[in-house]
């Protein structure tokens, strides 16, 4: 069994791994900027989360730590770390995500307002001129299908056999 740690001991790994627990939700922040937030992404992220928040606690007991061992204290300094960054600094890195996707999306934004859509505009609108253009050809050339109604049989359109005049 591990022997206690005293307490100015205790804090100081609580605090370090407060500070891990931190890093871990900034990095965790950005790689949902980065990657997206689409539910295979996330699923993604949430594990790699996991397993990294253990190698962190790990890590830092093995090498850094007073007791040499994972503590209650770690796990909780962790969780609150991740907790303070998600509740207290997120909302403004979300809204400073925003600006700075508005920012890079703007130039694009403006490149297709401006040159893509009216361009794709004139050649719509060339594409059904000519296929118009097309259609009326194509109907002008078409055999006619029907019988020529010039040829009249003799009497078929006078029944009493006068002649016409």
């Amino acid at each position: 069994m591990v022997a206690l740690a005293a307490p100015p001991y205790v804090l100081a790994d609580t605090l370090c791994c407060l500070g891990l627990g931190f890093f871990l939700a900034v990095c965790y922040d950005m790689s949902r900027f980065v990657f997206g937030g689409s539910r295979p992404v996330c699923f993604v992220l949430d594990v790699a989360a996991a397993f990294a928040a253990a190698v962190l606690a790990c890590s830092f007991a093995a090498s850094r730590s007073y007791s040499g061992v994972v503590r209650w204290y770690m796990a909780a300094g962790l969780a609150l770390g991740l907790a303070g960054y998600f509740f207290v600094l997120a909302p403004g890195c979300t809204a400073a995500q925003r600006l700075v996707k508005w920012a890079i999306a703007r130039p694009f934004v403006f490149v297709w307002l401006l040159a893509v859509r009216p361009l794709a505009r004139l050649c719509g609108r060339a594409t059904g001129a000519a296929r118009d253009k097309l259609r009326a050809a194509a109907k002008k050339r078409r055999k006619k299908q029907l019988k020529n109604k010039g040829c009249v049989l003799y009497n078929s359109d006078n029944p009493s056999g006068f002649p016409r005049g």
